[in-house]
Formats: C-alpha cells, sequence, structure tokens
C-alpha cells in the first residue's frame, strides 16, 4: 500500500509548530524537497505569504541575498493550540520522517541541519 503524505500546506504549519524561534523559508525546502515534487514545492513562499498575511505567522527576520529577498517565518503561538487539535503536527513530522531536534532551529550560528530519519 503507497504511504500518502500529507497536503503541502499542513506540513508547513507542522514545521513552523515546532520552529519556536522561527525557521527560513529555504529550511523549510530543506526539510521537505524529498518528500514532494518540485511543482509543489515551488509553492511554498507563496503558502508562507498566505500564512502571514492572514496574521498566522510573523516574518522574524528578512534579508536580501544575491538579489533575492529571504524570510524567516514564526507560527503565532495564539494558533499553536488549534494547529494541534486540527492537524496533529506530530504525527505529520512521524509521516514525513523528519527528526524534531531538526526542525526547531536551535544549532551552532543559528543554521539548522536538515535530515530524514532512517
Amino acid at each position: 500500500m503507497k504511504k500518502v503524505k500529507p497536503p503541502l500546506k499542513y506540513s508547513i504549519y507542522a514545521i513552523l509548530y515546532f520552529s519556536e524561534d522561527g525557521i527560513w523559508e529555504h529550511e523549510i525546502y530543506q526539510a521537505l524537497k524529498k518528500h514532494y515534487n518540485k511543482q509543489s514545492l515551488s509553492k511554498i513562499r507563496s503558502i508562507l505569504l498566505e500564512l502571514s498575511n492572514k496574521s498566522w505567522t510573523d516574518e522574524v527576520e528578512v534579508v536580501a541575498h544575491n538579489d533575492s529577498i529571504l524570510r524567516k517565518y514564526k507560527l503565532q503561538a495564539r494558533h499553536k493550540e488549534f494547529i494541534e487539535y486540527q492537524l496533529t503536527p506530530q504525527k505529520i513530522i512521524d509521516e514525513l520522517g523528519l527528526r524534531i531536534r531538526n526542525v526547531i532551529t536551535h544549532n551552532k550560528g543559528g543554521e539548522a541541519t536538515w535530515e530524514t530519519s532512517l
């Protein structure tokens, strides 16, 4: 039986849920690139901007890099309980084979290391 992965938007919610200090959009891409095709992954930025526009996330940092704007997003605390109740973010992280300690960005230099569990 083929394993069904969660919708991309739900996976983004789950990653944001466990990213206590916020997470860069490119880190989300790195975490999800093995699980979704490029066409789906191209929607990450628009999903994040939509969440920001609807006040689900805050942009905690914005930097320019090689003529691109990179944003770091943090889920607003007031939405965590709803996401936990509606989506069960731990289950989504488990289904994707991500390790929570790698999703939360507390690594040296503020950079996250993305790996999938074996």
